[in-house]
């Protein structure tokens, strides 16, 4: 049933904006992973007024409209300031809450629904992703050469981004074209939106070469082992960290809260509107910068937050920040990358598109992250920030931290074990605080089936095992809800 409202809202929810800016929109034709930081000298530690100043002039410097940031330490936010307006004409300033398009950020939170996939079922991040897809993914200069899903995690797949295709395929709202059926018509020849320049001349894993194919196709594996790519992403990672505004789709969101993308013409600032793509993947995902903390703050701590919330496995976490091919580019991990910047590795990931330069960056030595979502088109800035909020993370002993509120706890849902099961399962979840839990079972379209739990518990760690009776073979969901908040994970009964 939530498929297939996220069907209609899909088709209905398609907007334009009157007056957007008749100009371009797509990616940087360069690497967005480049950095343009070799003529700026290292940033010192600053404090807060220092900090603020530094925006604030970069923002007047290269006529960016508005700024998000955040820093952590240890797992708690020390700074969290906006500035600017997140849409001119209308006067709305930015704040924490303030939606901003991700771009190429948006490829973390694909990185954590497939290897949480991984986690969960059997495949090898060097299975041809064709036997995933169901269709063949074959580069025609190279047709014998397998394409893996290791390699299209990391830039190495040799498939390329051919803008003459793909710019005209970006429209104003949320684009109607299936993400199989673009991805089938762009890598299989005889597609309609095949070429043989959507192929890098060179084989698979022999040349690092930046591409947002890679992000597509894996979000389509994730939609054919899951059912739906963004529901599995709202299911297992934007509702365990109560990413309660972050969506895939326009359609999901409440418009007026988004950040304007803008274009500086030299005179002022031209709206470039809220666009959609077929391959959306790659960099659609639009949360705020509060929201985005908290993905950030889980990866930092090896997939947990809050002490009870986890989205990945410690060891998983580890996998997706070792580079995978170390002679040919031993900055990238599984779509996380690494840089060095004033004197010390960063990971993290940066968001470039048209009107929109954003950036998420961690250092594991300190403890320090930082979140920077800006409305303008300027990298440099971006990450002199990111840069400063880290070092101003950094100067945070353990007395300062002790008088900051760390980042709100919240219920977690785990998945139930075993699954696939045929009789019983234990389905488990963890309350931040006592209260009122009702836990329920629904059918594929949705229909509640069994009542679980509906009565006051205590905090903590709770079991429940679900002993099936009378019910077919098939995809089941099971939904915790305690106050305002709800978490669902999906199930299989197989008899």
């Amino acid at each position: 049933m939530r498929k297939a409202i996220l069907l209609i809202l899909l088709i209905v929810g398609s907007t334009t904006l009157a007056g957007a800016a008749a100009i371009d929109l797509h990616y940087p034709d360069s690497d967005p992973r480049a950095e343009y930081l070799e003529h700026v000298p290292l940033l010192t530690p600053r404090d807060s007024a220092s900090l603020d100043s530094l925006i604030r002039h970069k923002m007047a410097e290269n006529h960016i409209p508005g700024v998000a940031s955040i820093a952590l330490k240890n797992g708690q936010i020390v700074w969290n300031q906006s500035y600017g307006y997140a849409v001119i004409e209308d006067s709305i300033p930015v704040a924490d809450s303030a939606l901003f398009y991700l771009a190429s950020i948006s490829k973390t939170s694909v990185a954590i629904a497939l290897m949480q996939m991984w986690e969960q079922y059997s495949f090898s991040l060097d299975d041809d992703v064709g036997s995933h897809l169901g269709f063949p993914v074959r580069n025609p200069y190279y047709p014998d050469s397998v394409i893996s899903i290791r390699m299209c995690m990391t830039h190495m797949s040799s498939i390329n981004d051919n803008w003459t295709i793909l710019d005209p395929l970006n429209i104003q709202g949320d684009s109607p074209i299936p993400l199989g059926e673009f991805l089938e018509d762009y890598l299989v020849s005889g597609g309609i939106h095949y070429s043989l320049d959507n192929y890098n001349p060179w084989p698979p894993a022999t040349q690092d070469d930046y591409c947002n194919m890679g992000a597509a196709i894996c979000g389509y594996i994730v939609e054919l082992l899951a059912d739906s790519f963004p529901i599995r992403c709202h299911d297992s990672i934007f509702d365990p960290l109560s990413m309660d505004e972050t969506a895939w789709f326009l359609a999901e969101l409440d418009t007026n809260n988004i950040a304007m993308p803008y274009y500086w013409d030299g005179a002022t600032h031209i709206p470039y509107g809220h666009i959609g793509k077929p391959y959306y993947p790659c960099g659609t995902l639009r949360t705020s910068s509060r929201q985005l903390a908290r993905l950030l703050t889980a990866f930092m701590q090896y997939g947990l937050i809050d002490d009870t919330v986890r989205i990945l496995d410690s060891t998983t976490v580890e996998l997706m920040t070792t580079s995978q091919y170390p002679i040919l580019n031993p900055e990238q991990g599984l779509f996380w990358y690494r840089k060095f910047l004033d004197g010390r590795w960063i990971w993290g990931h940066q968001g470039w598109s048209s009107g929109i330069r954003a950036r998420v960056a961690f250092d594991w030595n300190n403890n320090t992250g930082a979140v920077v979502l800006t409305n303008g088109e300027d990298m440099n800035s971006v990450t002199q920030i990111a840069i400063a909020l880290l070092n101003h993370a950094a100067q945070f002993g353990v007395t300062e931290l002790e008088k900051l509120s760390p980042i709100p706890q919240l219920v977690n849902l785990h998945q139930n074990h075993p699954n696939p099961f045929s009789n019983s399962t234990r389905i488990g979840f963890t309350l931040a605080k006592a209260g009122n839990v009702t836990l329920e079972i629904f059918n594929i379209i949705g229909q509640e089936i069994a009542t679980l739990i509906d009565k006051e518990l205590e905090a903590g760690e709770h079991n429940i095992v679900w002993n099936v009776v009378g019910l077919p073979s098939g995809v089941y969901y099971y939904r915790l809800s305690s106050g305002d908040q709800n978490r669902t994970k999906r199930c299989t009964l197989l008899k």
